[in-house]
């Protein structure tokens, strides 16, 4: 099985190329990416030529025994490095990212270069711990004799469930040096060429006339005869799958356990150590800056599992209460409830409100800091020339991204780095193309505004809107501001039950659009990446054939063109280190009520744009709270009350935190307020009493 955060096209379509290539692969296409070792001496470099920066620490071995390491940047402040705001940057836990392992370098090379200008003040107040290796394992498979994207660690692990570990994998049968494609003749196979696209393989689609004539594996022999083709491999649990929330049990490359990896059990244990942690970047194949993250899917639900439902809801829904029922159960008669519709509840939704499985979906208040920060991302890649609305991968069940917003409780951003830019249209081209949920979320309200009014109303027929949502009005309320196509979309793909909608374009064409843009932009820009179809015959004397691109082209491209890209994100993190929450006193007043007796005021404020805290992370109260406290003893004694008070969290900038208190205080005595938090720093004033008052 492949982890659905793959950014293959096996799920739907696959890519087989045919293309004359003239002699082999080069084999220096990579040389200008870093190995484990050279990842690892880079460090070593960095933190020898910078004590007073770096300090090079480790959150444990893989299952291989290579070091999970990681550089902690921070230079001299009034607050210790451990207990600063911090940006926690991690890269290829897929295994198979190592566009991400650059651009970790890159952040960290860029900060080193600063720290003695740009970088000071915000590595003074700012700590970054930055692991370029996540899943060392699997790490180096970008430059091994034959290359095959690999996500699974040391262990070895039974994935066919034969009793025999590891015994089916790869095999190189055109001696290119690179797992692609097998294509089988088969008159009952599944797949074709693409009728106008031969070098695309497409799934047989009955509607559409297309009669399937292939089967299609990965590059391999069927080493251990039970018909299937590389289905077990010999790498082991695929890290990026094996961590607690939503945990895809069962699932032979998931582990059979959460943490069961030695890599998953170091990176938690190494975050657990490190409270300070704010916010979390990791480089892989999602990107949530790109495209609104939606949720983890069923897969994170109970599914087919039973449960009994709560008795409130019970008696909402019609269900007796001590009975147990499956989520699929419920959601059919859910789904017709006034109240259900009314408030557009999705089923994740009513999972987590029934307590049917983990939080799948983002706090409201949470996705409203992505699209901030998703619109500054955005603008910094279009004045870089890149392409800011190519597709974006999404989370997975049991991912390490997942964990951190869900249960570790900060803010996970995601990004991929670089992707095959989209297609650029001609001038006009697509004004007269069927409008789909998926264009519709995707544009700007001037990009809307540009269809004609017979291609929204078609779409509104398709999707099945009421009547009094005409076409003209939709325009009117574009056009007013009262909303946006992406706002649109998504009550859109309410109605229609997450539908595509709106024309034929579906799933299976997207991702057949989407091939054949890395095809031509392959062509063009990476030739050396594709492979012609080759004639093999397997060892039970069957005639087939190998092709495709390199598995690491959409993905890992020639240093020149990602360059551009790393700088983008590079800058991206660096902005985003500035607006963290830190948290400050504002204020302090020492009031003479008489008789050695004062009233004392404190108000802590966040100076930051973001809040101290996630929402979901108040929901879950995986977070202590803001905390301002009056430090008691000498010469300073509480009349009535706590000397701690305490909020869930600062919000952005006008957010604040209240403290009075009643004190016998001495006269001359020094009165000291402190506020504290786990990932917005700490702060402290004190005024010294005199007579009347302080001063």
């Amino acid at each position: 099985m492949q982890s659905t955060r793959r950014v293959g096209l096996l799920l739907v379509v696959t890519l087989a190329l045919v293309f004359a290539a003239a002699g082999g692969f080069a084999a220096s296409r990579y040389e200008d990416y870093h190995d484990r070792s050279e990842v690892a001496s880079e460090l070593a470099a960095m933190a020898r030529e910078h004590p007073d920066l770096v300090t090079l620490q480790t959150f444990g071995d893989s299952a291989g025994g290579h070091p999970i390491q990681v550089l902690r940047l921070a230079g001299p402040g009034p607050v210790p490095p451990d207990e600063r705001p911090a940006v926690f940057v991690g890269a290829n836990v897929a295994g198979y990212h190592n566009a991400g392992t650059e651009a970790a370098l890159d952040l960290a090379r860029t900060l080193i270069e600063g720290a003695g200008g740009s970088s000071a003040d915000l590595l003074s107040e700012v700590t970054f711990y930055i692991a370029p290796v996540l899943n060392p394992d699997a790490h180096d498979a970008l430059f091994a004799a034959v290359r095959a994207r690999r996500s699974g660690n040391e262990m070895r692990i039974d994935r066919d469930r034969d009793g025999i570990e590891a015994e089916d994998g790869f095999d190189d049968l055109d001696g290119d040096g690179r797992i692609t494609e097998l294509r089988i003749p088969d008159p009952a196979g599944e797949w074709l060429p693409h009728p106008d696209e031969p070098r695309l393989m497409v799934k047989k689609d009955s509607a559409r006339g297309w009669v399937g004539s292939y089967r299609l594996a990965s590059e391999g022999e069927d080493n251990d005869g039970d018909g299937s083709y590389n289905e077990d491999p010999p790498e082991g649990i695929v890290v990026d799958n094996n961590f607690p929330h939503a945990f895809p049990y069962p699932n032979a490359e998931a582990g059979p356990w959460a943490s069961y990896a030695p890599e998953a059990k170091a990176i938690l244990d190494g975050f657990f150590a490190r409270r300070n942690v704010a916010v979390a970047v990791i480089y892989g194949p999602a990107n949530n800056l790109l495209a609104t993250p939606e949720g983890l899917g069923e897969a994170a639900d109970l599914g087919s599992q039973k449960f009994k439902i709560p008795k409130f809801a019970a008696q909402m829904l019609g269900f007796d209460p001590e009975n147990e029922y499956t989520l699929d159960e419920v959601w059919e008669v859910a789904k017709e409830n006034a109240f259900v519709r009314r408030q557009r509840i999705t089923k994740q939704q009513l999972a987590q409100f029934l307590g049917a499985g983990p939080a799948t979906q983002f706090e409201e208040d949470d996705l409203e800091i992505l699209k901030r920060l998703g619109k500054d991302y955005k603008e910094r890649l279009k004045a870089a020339g890149l392409d800011d609305g190519r597709p974006a991968g999404q989370s997975a069940a049991g991912g390490m991204a997942p964990w951190l917003y869900y249960q570790y409780g900060v803010l996970a951003l995601e990004l991929d780095v670089w992707g095959v830019p989209k297609a650029e249209k001609k001038a006009g081209e697509g004004a007269d193309e069927a409008l789909t949920l998926d264009r519709l979320e995707k544009m700007t309200s001037e990009e809307f505004l540009a269809l004609d009014e017979s291609v929204v109303a078609a779409f509104l027929e398709e999707i099945g809107a009421p009547p009094q949502f005409t076409a003209e009005r939709l325009i009117e309320r574009i056009e007013g501001g009262q909303a946006t196509p992406e706002q649109i979309a998504k009550m859109a793909r309410q109605m229609s039950g997450g539908k595509s909608g709106g024309g034929a374009e579906g799933e299976d064409d997207t991702k057949i659009t989407r091939a054949r843009e890395i095809l031509a932009w392959l062509d063009e820009n990476d030739p050396e990446a594709l492979s012609a179809w080759t004639p093999v015959t397997l060892k039970d004397g069957t005639a087939a054939e190998t092709g495709g691109h390199d598995p690491f082209a959409e993905i890992a491209p020639p240093m020149d063109v990602l360059e551009p890209a790393l700088k983008v994100h590079t800058a991206t993190v660096v902005d985003l280190a500035g607006q963290l929450a830190r948290i400050e006193i504002t204020s302090l007043e020492v009031i003479d009520l008489g008789g050695g007796v004062y009233r004392i005021q404190a108000v802590a404020g966040n100076k930051g744009r973001l809040p101290s805290h996630t929402k979901l992370a108040v929901r879950s109260r995986s977070r202590l709270p803001v905390r301002l406290q009056l430090v008691t003893g000498d010469g300073v004694e509480m009349v009535t009350g706590q000397p701690v008070k305490s909020g869930e969290r600062l919000d952005t900038q006008t957010g604040t935190l209240k403290g009075e208190w009643l004190a016998r205080v001495s006269r001359g005595a020094t009165v000291t307020v402190r506020v504290v938090s786990e990932n917005a720093g700490r702060d402290e004033k004190t005024l010294t009493v005199s007579k009347g008052g302080s001063r």
